[in-house]
């Protein structure tokens, strides 16, 4: 998943909250030098992570990006799964998205000193573009994906990316709905951590299709 899924399933604890977020760039950091709570939010992190590459509802949906990303089709698909989750969010959660956003933003603020260097230097610009509420709509999840495939070795395929969230949203809607409720409710198993704005994973109802 990606960031805004990672935020999704830390819940309302800000530090799990901000393990996850910066759990891929502390990369030759000790977990140990961090406080507990984003610790745990980093090994949180790698549970998601593990529990996403292995689900077979997004062994499906990988399949809709393969013509144009082939083995990063899963990079791709951590991206677009933010999209879904914009796009579902009234069904996800009892919190409005853009306040939840924002918020997150001035926490990022105040625990800078605790920011992996990478995020010290790209997060201003995350904030001044409003990089997390733009996944809401399809040219946002283009514009990271192209902006990716300048940078990193992600091929540049997101004129397919527009055009499977435009033709065939309906048809993998499913797939990405059995695949939330199936890791809410790990997530709960593993960590006793429910999506944000929840009490318990179980208030949470997903329809397994439309």
């Amino acid at each position: 998943m990606n960031f805004l899924g990672h935020l999704y399933l830390a819940g309302d604890d800000r530090n799990l909250r901000f393990g996850n977020f910066i759990a891929d760039h502390i990369k030759g950091i000790a977990i140990e030098s961090y406080p507990p709570e984003i610790a745990r939010g980093i090994m949180m992190h790698r549970a998601i992570d593990y529990f996403t590459d292995s689900h077979p509802a997004m062994s499906e949906c990988r399949q809709y990006f393969r013509p144009a990303y082939q083995k990063y089709a899963g990079v791709v698909l951590d991206v677009v799964l933010d999209y879904f989750l914009c796009r579902e969010w009234a069904l996800l959660s009892p919190r409005s998205l853009r306040p939840f956003i924002y918020q997150f933003y001035l926490q990022l603020l105040l625990q800078w000193h605790w920011l992996p260097p990478f995020w010290k230097q790209k997060l201003p610009r995350l904030i001044r573009d409003n990089r997390l509420y733009r996944y809401r709509r399809i040219e946002g999840i283009c514009e990271s994906l192209d902006i990716m495939a300048r940078t990193t070795s992600l091929p540049d395929g997101s004129a397919l990316v527009r055009q499977v969230l435009q033709e065939q949203y309906d048809e993998m809607r499913p797939f990405v709905l059995q695949f939330l409720q199936d890791i809410v409710h790990e997530m709960q198993h593993s960590f006793g951590i429910v999506p944000i704005g929840w009490t318990d994973a179980k208030m949470l109802i997903v329809p397994q299709s439309l």
